[in-house]
């Protein structure tokens, strides 16, 4: 199989999963553009069509079932390939990729990640900022930092602390809850919004605690914010007679079949060290 063939595949799996070619450029950082001329390449290849396209995406036309199922197990043995090829470099130097929350990429990793690459110059490293939770598997990242009540299946890790979450405003008196949307609709505070406000009660919404921290500053409403970004921003007031209890383990992970390469090993247990004591102070 030559790249080009390979890469057809890959493309052709991203929309599948994803629906759209937006989301699939997204998730695998290429243009709209690029995912369009791959999937047209593959079609006009194998003289079938895979996909149905309408106003709402793409959808895959029942009789190319078959088709990708083929391409699933293609993509498996070649990212098992990859990963064990990834797990035998015994070298202590070279790229990692480090995943984690846009909030955690801005306020807590980068200074940690500076110390660490004065530590062990050999390292490159590079930090990937999202909400979405990337696929280790496909080797998308090399090592995930997120809030987790559990680690999924395949990864191995440690808890570097814990994040315990506020409930913030501007000081107004009886603001609305804004809402979690997006990736952070699955989280904790969500789940106790859910339980605990009614539509009635919630106003506009964000799926960044960035954001929902401006916009409880600019008087939007209150919000959960994890307590570093809350405590740390004088503007904002934890919320009068709001309390609850919500904490999450904080993980630093990787993939089982590359744990034990040097350069993870380094990164993942400096991570775990100093991410601890960032958030304990």
């Amino acid at each position: 199989m030559n790249n080009d063939n390979w890469d057809d595949i890959r493309y052709v799996l991203a929309v599948d999963g994803y629906g759209s070619l937006n989301a699939a450029a997204e998730a695998l950082g290429v243009t709209h553009a690029t995912v369009l001329r791959r999937v047209v390449a593959f079609e006009q290849r194998s003289g079938c069509a895979i996909f149905r396209k309408s106003p709402s995406g793409y959808s895959t036309l029942p009789e190319a079932r078959t088709i990708l199922s083929a391409m699933e197990n293609v993509e498996d043995a070649v990212l098992s390939v990859e990963r064990a090829i990834v797990g035998a470099n015994r070298s202590p130097v070279g790229h990692v990729r480090i995943t984690s929350t846009d909030s955690l990429c801005q306020m807590v990793l980068p200074q940690i990640l500076n110390e660490i690459s004065k530590e062990y110059p050999g390292l490159e490293l590079t930090l990937l900022s999202s909400n979405s939770h990337r696929d280790l598997s496909r080797l998308t990242a090399d090592i995930a930092v997120r809030p987790s009540i559990k680690l999924e299946d395949g990864l191995v890790g440690e808890r570097s602390g814990t994040l315990s979450f506020g409930v913030y405003d501007d000081g107004s008196p009886n603001r609305k809850w804004m809402r979690l949307d997006g990736a952070l609709s699955r989280s904790l505070p969500a789940k106790w919004l859910a339980e605990n406000a009614n539509t009635e009660q919630t106003t506009n919404g964000a799926d960044s605690f960035l954001v929902l921290q401006q916009m409880a500053v600019s008087g939007a409403g209150k919000t959960f914010l994890p307590e570093f970004i809350g405590d740390a921003d004088p503007r904002l007031h934890r919320s009068p007679g709001m309390n609850p209890q919500i904490e999450v383990p904080l993980w630093v992970a990787t993939l089982e079949e590359i744990a034990q390469t040097p350069r993870f090993a380094v990164v993942q247990r400096a991570l775990v060290e100093r991410i601890a004591k960032a958030l304990a102070n």
